[in-house]
């Protein structure tokens, strides 16, 4: 090749550079795609009672609602006036088959017309957070609602509603059951106090728990043909009475969480038990279980429900999604096409392969081998529990990859077939050191119950082993952190962004770090990022929940960035690799970009289905992809052309709670 051929073809290849530099930094001629994995948490789920391949399921993490019309085959979004609920009950009048009840996380919502609408149920309990919806089936107009502040009562079809008795007072009701012969008499579960039973219609109420030894009821089920007999699953089994409720015994020797129950309307004998790994299944009233379901991952079972005009179709509603059994519970499959609200915390690429990369979810790790177009869940099998995934990190120059979960820090080195637990503490942060690769660090917590506190942890080996850093082990210094900063030029001082406030420790002799102090600049707030400006030891940004923050001194002092970013709680930055003077952030009210450092903001949110970004991503290389780890799953921003709907700033969506303890 001729020098001139050789200096055209470097114009070429410098030009090509230049302009996918240039098209990552012109990120506003766009929209994002929704790409994400199939699944979400189906707490609740109702059946259509005379078409029963209509099926609501109701979901946590503010999924809403979905419906199918085909048995699971496929889902859509039943949502509308929905969008941002937990939805904990749903129950179908019988009577008037379009209109639906939900008691979600802000009270009772009714749809009169399938799902297409819904709206807010009337006065005595808008807002209140409800957790058990029951139908009179003698007069459908009539329902039960169980709230965290005991059961309530409407005679208008939910319009208005008043406390039903007041023996319950302020208890937090989960569960309610109506005896399907005599509707007066219904029984209710606590979380404190086990068992209530009410003969005048709620009216009064009187304990009913008598051989229930543990107080915190997750679910009831009356028998269909015998409604003296009534299950109960507790925090420590499952427990049966054959006289309504004036006793109580312990039934196949189950001591597990029994989240849900559901008996075959055609033969009660065959009950069903959703546990916290498992589905149970009994043929002779509970007297002896085994488990169904093979093809189940081992996970938390929140809901069961069974088809009335073929009892040999179960459908079961997990952590991860929608499972439908055709065989009576011996076997069952995924069911979760259309079914997309997943709540995503983090995502990461293989900086050698763009191609490969894992999305932490509240309904656990999922895996992807061909960019995000199809995703894998990582099942248990491996050693990774089922848990939620708020972090992940690959480790630079090797097959490593760490996962921050609930139960821990997971690492594999084998592309995910295998795991081990390095990490003792519950990490929200997971940081490589700009310097040296190997080293890593971990921000989140430690401690159970009362005694949790904020800890870093630092790796020298990739994440293989850890050890505290900036103070001894167990010993609570920090708020709980939520993001690790190093300084870029020396890698030797360290930030945490805590729930109030930065600290701020040394790297010293042996690799440990002295001890954290913080200055009490953003003191009281609640840093959920935290960076320095590329190639700077001095400038950095840090996003809060009351707006993003700037220094220009290494942290001693901070300034708000006013403008659009006021008052929005900012939960991820991300500084372009190529262009660093593009940044960025994720936040309660979608994702934001600046290109002048974050001096200036813009948003940049269409397409996005939910305001509530927890993670902006950018996959490895020249062309690698934008990515948002968002409470509807994951989306990659692109310039095709297709319908799209701007997310607009909702004042009262805020970030959920990341920590996740499950019972």
């Amino acid at each position: 090749m001729s020098h001139s051929s050789v200096a055209r073809a470097l114009i070429v290849a410098l030009c090509a550079a230049a302009c996918a530099a240039h098209a990552r930094a012109q990120p506003g001629a766009g929209h994002w795609k929704s790409i994400s994995p199939q699944g979400g948490t189906v707490f609740s789920m109702a059946i259509h009672p005379r078409a029963p391949q209509t099926v609501y399921a109701g979901l946590l993490n503010l999924g809403g609602v979905f419906k199918t019309v085909n048995g699971g085959a496929n889902w859509f979004p039943a949502f509308s006036g929905l969008s941002g609920r937990n939805v904990n009950s749903l129950a179908i009048d019988a009577t008037k088959l379009e209109t639906v009840y939900a008691g979600t996380n802000r009270g009772i919502f009714k749809t009169t017309n399938g799902g297409a609408s819904w709206s807010a149920s009337g006065g005595g309990l808008v807002g209140s957070p409800t957790f058990a919806v029951a139908i009179d089936p003698a007069n459908p107009d009539t329902i039960y609602a169980g709230t965290d502040k005991g059961a309530f009562k409407s005679l208008d079809g939910a319009a208005t509603w008043s406390p039903a008795g007041t023996e319950l007072g302020a208890l937090h009701v989960n569960a309610l059951a109506i005896d399907p012969a005599s509707a007066s008499t219904l029984y209710a579960g606590t979380q404190t106090a086990g068992v209530f039973k009410s003969t005048d219609g709620g009216a009064s109420w009187t304990p009913a728990s008598s051989g229930i030894t543990p107080t915190l009821i997750h679910c009831l089920a009356i028998d269909p043909k015998s409604p003296s007999t009534v299950y109960a699953g507790t925090s420590a089994g499952l427990f049966k009475t054959t006289d309504g409720g004036a006793s109580w015994n312990a039934v196949g020797g189950q001591p597990s969480n029994f989240f849900s129950v559901a008996i075959d309307p055609r033969a009660p004998s065959t009950v069903y038990g959703g546990t916290g790994g498992q589905i149970l299944k009994s043929v002779n009233g509970a007297v002896n279980w085994q488990r169904a379901t093979s093809g189940l991952p081992s996970q938390i079972v929140w809901s069961l429900a069974i088809d009335p005009s073929a009892p040999s179709i179960l459908y079961a509603g997990t952590q991860t999604g929608f499972f439908k059994s055709g065989d009576a519970g011996v076997s069952a499959v995924a069911a979760n096409s259309g079914l997309t609200p997943v709540l995503a915390f983090a995502l990461a690429f293989d900086p050698a392969s763009a191609s490969t990369g894992y999305l932490g979810t509240f309904q656990g790790l999922f895996r992807t081998a061909d960019g995000g177009n199809s995703w894998t869940a990582v099942t248990s099998g491996g050693g990774l529990p089922i848990v939620p995934v708020y972090a992940l990190a690959f480790m630079a120059g090797s097959t490593g990859v760490l996962a921050g979960t609930n139960a821990g820090g997971w690492l594999s080195t084998d592309a995910g077939a295998t795991w081990r637990q390095t990490f003792s503490l519950i990490p929200f942060s997971i940081l490589l050191d700009p310097k040296t690769p190997s080293v890593l660090y971990a921000g989140g917590y430690a401690g159970t119950g009362t005694q949790v506190f904020g800890t870093v942890e630092r790796s020298i080996d990739a994440g293989a082993t850890s050890f505290p850093f900036g103070s001894p082990p167990g010993t609570p210094s920090i708020p709980i952190c939520n993001a690790v900063a190093v300084d870029p030029p020396t890698a030797l001082t360290v930030l945490a962004g805590t729930d109030s406030g930065i600290y701020a420790s040394r790297v010293r002799g042996g690799g440990g770090g002295d001890s954290w102090t913080t200055n009490g600049a953003l003191a009281g707030r609640r840093v959920f990022a935290l960076s320095y400006l590329p190639s700077s030891g001095t400038n950095l940004l840090a996003g809060t929940d009351t707006g993003l923050f700037k220094s220009a001194n290494g942290g001693v002092s901070w300034t708000p960035v006013e403008g659009s970013l006021a008052g929005v709680a900012i939960f991820s930055l991300l500084f372009e690799p190529l262009v660093p003077s593009t940044v960025y952030a994720g936040s309660n009210a979608g994702v934001f970009v600046s290109e002048d450092s974050g001096a200036s903001w813009a948003p940049m949110s269409v397409g996005l289905t939910t305001p509530i970004v927890n993670a902006v991503v950018r996959a490895p290389g020249p062309a690698g992809a934008l990515f948002a780890a968002t409470n509807a799953g994951v989306f990659i921003f692109t310039t095709e052309l297709e319908s799209r709907s701007p997310v607009t700033r909702r004042g009262a969506a805020r970030h959920p709670p990341r920590v996740v303890r499950f019972p």
